[in-house]
C-alpha cells in the first residue's frame, strides 16, 4: 500500500496516541512497530502534530469556516511533510474535510478510510 499516516482519531482508536486536550490518565500505547507487523506493506510516518484537529467539528466548520480551512490546510500540509502517501482515518468528516482542502490547494494526497486498509483497497 505504501506510507499512510493516521488522522488524530484514528491514532486514538489504534491506542497509538493520546488526545492532548482533557486530562487523560497515562497509558500504554501500541508502537509503530506492532501497528507495522499487523499490516504488511505499510510503513507508518508520524506527523508532526499527530494530535491536532483537522478543524472539521459540526457547526464550527460552517460558524468559524476561515478557522476550520485553515487548521484542515495545516493538517493536510503536516500530514505531506511527514511523507505520506495516504491519509487514513475512521471518521469520514475529517477524511472529507482534509480532502477538500488538499484540492484545493492542489496537494498530491490520497485519502482512504481505515476499513478500505483493513481490507485491503487502494485508494
Amino acid at each position: 500500500m505504501g506510507r499512510i499516516s493516521a488522522s488524530r482519531r484514528a491514532a486514538q482508536q489504534l491506542q497509538r496516541a493520546a488526545a492532548s486536550e482533557g486530562i487523560v490518565p497515562p497509558r500504554r500505547f501500541r508502537s509503530r512497530a506492532h501497528c507495522s507487523k499487523a499490516f504488511k506493506g505499510i510503513e507508518f510516518v508520524k506527523p508532526a502534530r499527530p494530535d491536532e484537529c483537522c478543524g472539521f467539528g459540526g457547526t464550527f466548520s460552517v460558524t468559524e469556516e476561515p478557522v476550520s480551512v485553515r487548521m484542515g490546510q495545516d493538517k493536510v500540509r503536516d500530514h505531506l511533510n511527514a511523507g505520506t502517501e495516504y491519509i487514513v482515518s475512521g471518521d469520514m468528516s475529517c477524511l472529507m474535510h482534509q480532502q477538500g482542502c488538499a484540492e484545493r490547494m492542489k496537494a498530491n494526497a490520497r485519502f482512504i478510510h481505515i476499513a478500505q486498509v483493513l481490507n485491503g483497497a487502494h485508494a
